[in-house]
């Protein structure tokens, strides 16, 4: 197969399974994973609050690249950012240092607030990239690329496995829940509740094994032996290398500025 069959075959079955046109989305796949992870490390090891402002800026320029939509990019955010508000309440009063606030006797310090705000900026920063590069790698490619890069086979298929089957779990569970209200069962902050709660759990795990065993067989019984094979053709490209060094230059622009910063 020629490079160029391969590089339209790869981008049209992108496009079959994500529905992503972009440029991000053109990119190699494990480019794309070596460099976020990369990313992730030096973003997560950052201490510099400019260094965490250009690498969030960074994550924000690659999301508009890859096209990703807005409104639904923005409520999985909020969901993490809400937690984040917890944590920049509560972490002040936590660590000591210069007094910032009093709250009935409790000292909040600045220092407090200081991490607080970096770990909401890694933590934007990260998961962003992450949306951006490997989010939209449909799960038949992303099991390639890892086969590729030499990762665990146990772990490739136990990742795949759980993003196949996380909205089978989810459907289950919103079935039960129904089966609840018909029921006229009320979620109240009492024994009752918590009690058919931890019901409603232990039956979604029973009914999750049961499921298990049953696509485990029907696997066996189409010749699966415990091998991922992969259909999906990878070609590295000279825009994939220029990727991995664009990526690399700004890796270490941030690792600088925690430098000299730390200085």
């Amino acid at each position: 197969m020629s490079q160029e069959k391969a590089e339209t075959m790869a981008i049209s079955i992108n496009a079959m399974f994500s529905g992503n046109h972009s440029s991000i989305q053109k990119i190699d796949p494990r480019a794309r994973i070596i460099c976020s992870f990369m990313f992730a490390l030096a973003v997560v090891l950052s201490r510099d609050i400019a260094a965490l402002l250009m690498a969030l800026s960074c994550s924000l320029a690659m999301v508009y690249m890859a096209r990703l939509p807005v409104l639904s990019t923005l409520k999985k955010m909020a969901a993490m950012d809400s937690f984040m508000l917890y944590l920049m309440v509560l972490l002040p009063f936590t660590v000591p240092g210069e007094v910032m606030v009093v709250v009935w006797g409790y000292e909040g310090s600045w220092q407090g607030l200081e991490q607080a705000i970096q770990i909401t900026l890694k933590a934007n920063a990260v998961v962003l990239m992450l949306f951006a590069t490997v989010s939209i790698i449909p799960s038949s490619v992303l099991g390639s690329a890892l086969s590729s890069l030499q990762v665990n086979m146990k772990l490739i298929q136990l990742l795949l496995f759980t993003m196949r089957y996380l909205t089978v779990i989810a459907q289950e569970y919103a079935r039960l829940r129904r089966s609840m209200k018909a029921r006229a069962f009320v979620m109240r902050f009492n024994w009752h509740s918590w009690k058919s709660i931890g019901y409603l759990i232990a039956m979604l795990l029973v009914r999750s094994m049961q499921r298990s065993q049953r696509i485990i067989n029907c696997m066996k019984c189409r010749g699966f032996s415990g091998k991922y094979i992969s259909y999906y053709p990878l070609q590295w490209q000279l825009k994939d290398t220029r990727y991995c060094l664009a990526m690399a230059l700004f890796i270490m622009l941030i690792i600088s500025i925690n430098f000299v910063g730390g200085l």
